[in-house]
């Protein structure tokens, strides 16, 4: 797929802006797995290029939609074969500290350096068997628990809230919400998490937390297994 200069230019500006916060309070997880990627700080990086580092650590690999926000039901489909999709669209100049839609800075900066550590892509196996054998309600459950988990979650590191979300990780402007303590935090489990809807035009009313990303799992598959 082509860019065009432009397309560039705010990919430039989006690294340049995002990363020092993101090393300031992103995970361990999420950083070890951005230097495994090394993404390109001047231009949006191709998918083989991302595959070829992706791929051989996790057997997951990067694939692209033209779907501006794709649906549940295909996203977990495409989970189920270890396919993470990556939209074609980007954001514009107006929008460098929050969208609401998430744009390809979204899945690339976001999400695909997580994909390189196979800790984190076992956690993100865990949703496509389960939402395949939920109902409708127990479907918007799921949603709701990898959107305040996978999205935009925190985790304890050290005494330190991090961030985990690769929504939170590749939102200026929330991350910094965050960061400031102006949201309040509360222990993922699936009774807090389920009491709340997903905020897609807004920054998130509350963000949960977990001890560790073994215990998110616990938690999760808890859940899952009595589906």
């Amino acid at each position: 797929m082509e860019f065009s200069a432009e397309q560039d230019q705010v990919w430039a500006t989006l690294i340049t802006n995002q990363l020092p916060k993101v090393k300031q309070h992103a995970c361990s997880l999420y950083l070890d797995g951005y230097s495994r990627l090394q993404l390109p700080a001047d231009r949006i990086p191709s998918l083989p290029e991302l595959n070829d580092e992706i791929t051989p650590r996790t057997g997951w690999r990067a694939v692209r939609t033209g779907e501006r926000y794709s649906d549940a039901v295909p996203w977990y489909q495409a989970f189920a074969g270890k396919q993470f999709l990556v939209t074609d669209y980007m954001r514009g100049w107006e929008e460098l500290e929050f969208t609401p839609e998430p744009d390809m800075f979204h899945d690339i900066f976001g999400h695909l350096p997580f994909m390189t550590i196979p800790e984190y892509t076992e956690l993100q196996e865990l949703f496509a068997p389960a939402f395949e054998k939920a109902n409708a309600d127990q479907r918007e459950d799921i949603k709701r628990l990898a959107w305040f988990s996978t999205e935009f979650g925190l985790i304890l590191e050290n005494g330190e809230m991090k961030a985990f979300g690769a929504g939170l990780i590749s939102s200026m402007a929330e991350l910094e919400n965050v960061a400031q303590r102006k949201v309040p935090f509360e222990p993922f489990t699936f009774e807090n998490v389920t009491r709340f809807d997903k905020a897609v035009w807004s920054f998130n009313e509350v963000m949960f937390y977990f001890d560790s990303i073994e215990s998110l799992k616990a938690e999760l598959g808890g859940y899952f297994t009595r589906l």
